[in-house]
Parts: C-alpha cells; sequence; structure tokens
C-alpha cells in the first residue's frame, strides 16, 4: 500500500475542498461581514406578537387579586389576609374570552369585553403575573388566522432604518424578532419606546405583546467579543500542550490544524447561510473543537500504536496511518451518528438560540469527522517526515508500551 492509496490517496481533494469553502467565508467576511447579534453587535432585541385584545380586567375590592398564567391556563388568585383562593380558567371549561370575563365578573374582578377569541389562544407575554388594579390589565389572545405579515411589521419600521426582522416559529403564529442597533446613549427604555411606538401607530397599542426583550450596551458587547476570542485561543493552545506531550509535537501540529479547520469551516458555514453570529455560535465552536479533538486523538492513538506492532511487519508510515483511520472509521461514524440523532430534531424544530445552537453544532461534527478521518491523517503524512523524533521520547514510549 502506497501513499497514493488508502485513506491519503483523496488528502489532495479533501484540502481543496476546505481551502475552497474557507476562501468563500473569506470573501463573505470582507464583503458583507459577519451577521452579528446583539451580543457582538451591541442593540435593543423584542420579541412581539400581535394579537387581539379580549379583554381588560381591574380590582378594587379586599385584599389583591393576581392574575397569572400556568400551562397556558389562565388563573386568578385572590388573598385577603391569611385567606388564599386560587381559581383557574381551562379552555375545555371556559372555551371563549365572553366566558372567563363573566367568570371573573363574578369573583369581583371588573372586566370589559373586546373581542370573543378562543381561550386556549392566550398570550403570556411581559404582564404575567399582574396584580390587578383599579387600572386596566389587557389580556391578549391570539387568532388562527394572522391578518399581519412581516412585511407589515417592516414596513411600520421603516422609520428606523436598519432594522433586522424575522419570524419566530411558523407564520401562523404571527410571533417575531426586532433587531435594532441602539443610538449613543441611548437605553433600554429609549430604545423599547422607539420601537414600541411605532407598532402601536400601525397595529393598535391594545394589540401589542412583548414577550421578551435584551438590551445589550457597546462596551459590554466589545467585551464579550474579546473575551470569546481569548476563551477560543486559550483552548486551543492547551490543547496543542496537551497533543505535544501526550504525543509527538508532529501530533499536535496536525490535530491543531485540523481544528483550526474545523472552526474556519463553521465561520464560513455561518457566512454563507448568514446566521446570526452570537455567544451561542462561540458555545457551539468551543463544543466542537472538544468533539472533534476526541476523534482525532482517538485516531492518533491507533497510529501511535500501530506503528510499534506494525514496523516489524515492514508497513510504512502512511500505510499504519490508513490503516488506524479504517480501524477507527466504524466508531467515528456510530459516535457521529448518534450524536446527530439527538442534535438534528432541535436544529428542524427548535426556534431561537436553541435552534442556532442546534444548527452550529450539526454542521460542526460532520466537519469534525470530516477533517478527523481525512484532514488531521494528511497533516500528521506531512509533519510526520518533517519534525525530527526525539529518539529518548520515542524508546521510552517503547519501554511503557512492551511493559502493558
Amino acid at each position: 500500500m502506497s501513499v497514493n492509496s488508502g485513506i491519503l490517496r483523496w488528502r489532495f481533494l479533501a484540502m481543496g475542498c476546505s481551502a475552497l469553502l474557507i476562501l468563500t467565508g473569506f470573501v463573505l467576511f470582507f464583503v458583507l461581514g459577519f451577521n452579528t447579534g446583539i451580543d457582538f453587535g451591541s442593540g435593543y432585541s423584542e420579541r412581539i406578537q400581535i394579537a387581539p385584545l379580549g379583554f381588560t380586567a381591574c380590582y378594587e375590592g379586599e385584599g389583591t387579586a393576581q392574575l397569572s398564567v400556568s400551562d397556558g391556563t389562565l388563573e386568578l388568585t385572590k388573598r385577603d389576609g391569611s385567606n388564599v383562593e386560587t381559581y383557574s380558567f381551562p379552555a375545555s371549561e371556559y372555551p371563549l374570552t365572553d366566558d372567563i370575563a363573566s367568570a371573573l365578573e363574578s369573583l369581583g374582578v371588573e372586566t370589559v369585553l373586546y373581542s370573543s377569541e378562543k381561550t386556549g389562544n392566550l398570550v403570556s407575554g411581559f404582564g404575567f403575573p399582574a396584580l390587578l388594579s383599579s387600572t386596566p390589565f389587557r389580556v391578549n389572545f391570539s387568532t388562527d388566522t394572522v391578518d399581519v405579515t412581516i412585511e407589515d411589521i417592516r414596513e411600520a419600521l421603516t422609520e428606523l432604518g436598519s432594522v433586522n426582522v424575522q419570524t419566530v416559529g411558523s407564520e401562523e403564529d404571527g410571533i417575531y424578532q426586532i433587531r435594532v442597533t441602539v443610538e449613543e446613549g441611548e437605553n433600554q427604555n429609549d430604545a423599547e419606546t422607539r420601537i414600541n411606538t411605532l407598532l402601536s401607530a400601525a397595529f393598535g397599542a391594545e394589540n401589542l405583546v412583548v414577550l421578551q426583550s435584551t438590551f445589550v450596551g457597546p462596551k459590554f458587547s466589545s467585551s464579550l467579543f474579546h473575551d470569546s476570542l481569548l476563551a477560543l485561543g486559550l483552548a486551543l493552545v492547551l490543547i496543542l500542550c496537551y497533543v505535544a506531550i501526550r504525543f509527538r509535537f508532529a501530533y499536535a501540529i496536525s490535530s491543531i490544524l485540523a481544528l483550526l479547520h474545523d472552526v474556519l469551516a463553521m465561520l464560513s458555514f455561518v457566512l454563507i447561510f448568514r446566521l446570526e453570529v452570537s455567544a451561542t455560535t462561540i458555545a457551539a465552536v468551543l463544543t466542537i473543537i472538544g468533539y472533534s479533538i476526541n476523534n482525532t486523538i482517538v485516531i492518533f492513538d491507533r497510529v501511535r500504536e500501530n506503528i510499534k506492532i506494525e514496523k516489524a511487519n515492514g508497513l510504512s508510515v502512511d500505510e499504519i496511518i490508513s490503516l488506524s483511520v479504517r480501524q477507527s472509521l466504524t466508531r467515528t461514524v456510530m459516535t457521529s451518528l448518534t450524536t446527530l440523532v439527538a442534535i438534528v430534531p432541535l436544529a428542524i424544530l427548535g426556534s431561537g438560540d436553541i435552534q442556532i445552537f442546534a444548527v452550529n453544532l450539526t454542521w460542526g461534527i460532520i466537519a469534525g469527522a470530516y477533517s478527523s478521518n481525512f484532514l488531521a491523517p494528511a497533516f500528521l503524512h506531512y509533519f510526520h517526515a518533517l519534525i525530527p523524533i526525539d529518539k529518548e521520547k520515542e524508546k521510552k514510549e517503547e519501554e511503557e508500551y512492551s511493559l502493558v
């Protein structure tokens, strides 16, 4: 078996494909840049839903009354001294907003009915749990047919200039994620007011429900970006040191180059598909680094053992490398497949940061398995011949192996 047979015969094709992918990523980086989330780009992010107002509720009786949501069901908790009573209004018993409004009235809560909606479509935004007072509290319910589209949201926010609007979940849910860059000296309340004023003017303040909001200032985002790069660099350095001590330096250089490929391949994937770059992306990169180096070390450990065994049989280092990859291939495939079985459903069915993390991790697992079996052995093929062997360390390893 020569260098042009076995797994090493694919080294030029593998390196060419990787180089093309990474080069595409570099071009897109300089042309378009990363689609940074507010973690790294600073800004305000808000998740909203346009849902009709079902009814308003207020309470001026004795004690306190609080509206809350548990498992999608509206609950009323009344406290009067040490006496606490909780009333639940499940959709099976109270199918319409009219039914809940009437039930609340019988319990001393004043309500004003605005529309008859299905109570199973209750929207629980920032307001819950709500301590009722003389100020009317709005309770909104989504509809089965959504009249508002993402284009309507973008048109309403045209005045803000550069704004990113995305649909969360299915279009039927009518939930949208809005991201804007913050102006100099602007705080969270200012940014929230800017967005909600425009949305309220377009769709009515009573129909706007804020589900989630996040604000990251420029100073914090800059600090987070540098800390993330530091964590990434430190992880690579520590892995280099570990592999250099555990194996020969040729193995360490080969494994680090394979890991750098995994990082650049993932970032190129993110650039090509314009995925958002946030702290979640860095978490996925660090996860893949650990996952990929584990595969690489398993293969390199098999190479080291086979060198001690197979050299006596007249096999060259290149033949031993190809043999070791074949022996480890089943383990690599099974490990990758079982991990993908758990990750892919999250990438397809998940939403928000969990979905982004799962998508990045899915690609990272594929790229990591590819680099461990094609690129890392190819790098080892070159560096094993270029970097001098530490004779004393090799002799010590042989003595340790002979004792096993």
